[in-house]
Order: C-alpha cells, then structure tokens, then sequence
C-alpha cells in the first residue's frame, strides 16, 4: 500500500462516523432549549400546571418530537417530550398548535399569543409536533 492510501484509508472511518452522527444531532437539538432564545417560544412540561422538568422550543416548528427530552431539573428530566407533555407554555406573540401525531396531524390543542394550557386537552400525553400560527376549527383553543 503506497504511503499515499494509508493516511486516506485510516481517515475513512472517522469521516463514516461523523457523516452519520452530525445530521441527527444537529437536527434533534437545532431549536431545543433550557430557555427562550427568540421571539416564538414554545415550552413544554412534563407534569400538569406546568410542573416538572421542561424543554423550550425556540423558532422552528417540530414535525416530530421524536429525538427530544426534557431538559430542565425535575420531575420527567431525560424523558421524551413525544407523548410526555401534559402542559405548555406559549412565550410567544404568535399562536401555536400542538398535534396529536407526527406531521402536524391528528386531534389538536391552540394556544392564543402568551397562552398557558396548565394542562393539554386533546394532547394531553399524545404530542408529537407542533406549528406556528396556524389552527383548526376543531382544535382546542386555549
């Protein structure tokens, strides 16, 4: 092997490895948060009235919650926020939609601008995305 190819072929590996671990952790953490870093701030609890450890969503909407925990200290830290959330925070000047299924489909609750939703109603422990500035009739309005 020429001395050329042993540098190349040792590298290979380490190139494979962050090819397939970079794209999924930037895209699980790119808008998760221990705090609100914008304007449209979406905060999620794992306990009713907005108890236990929470997560902010910072910006972007989420198709999926699949990948993200709860951050914060307390009760439910380290849990996944899919299916986990029974209360959530709007910190935003915006609405926000919160989805029974992946997708931005299925039952839903809103929440006005600066809305709290001390516990979910048709998402209670059922959430697996949400999106801003948008609802449906037969959505929940908080």
């Amino acid at each position: 092997m020429s001395s050329f190819r042993r540098p190349l072929v040792a590298a290979l590996p380490v190139v494979a490895a962050l090819a397939t671990v970079l794209p999924v952790a930037t895209s699980a953490s790119a808008s998760a948060g221990i705090s609100c870093t914008s304007t449209d701030c979406a905060r999620f609890f794992y306990n009713s009235n907005r108890q236990g450890s929470s997560t902010y969503f910072n910006a972007s909407n989420v198709s999926d919650f699949a990948g993200y925990t709860f951050l914060t200290s307390g009760s439910g830290q380290g849990q996944p926020v899919k299916n986990n959330a029974a209360s959530a925070l709007n910190d935003s000047p915006d609405l926000m939609t919160v989805y029974y299924n992946s997708n931005y489909v299925g039952a839903c609750d809103t929440l006005s601008d600066f809305a709290i939703a001390d516990q979910l109603h048709y998402t209670y422990n059922e959430n697996a995305s949400f999106r801003w500035n948008y609802t449906r009739s037969d959505c929940y309005k908080f």
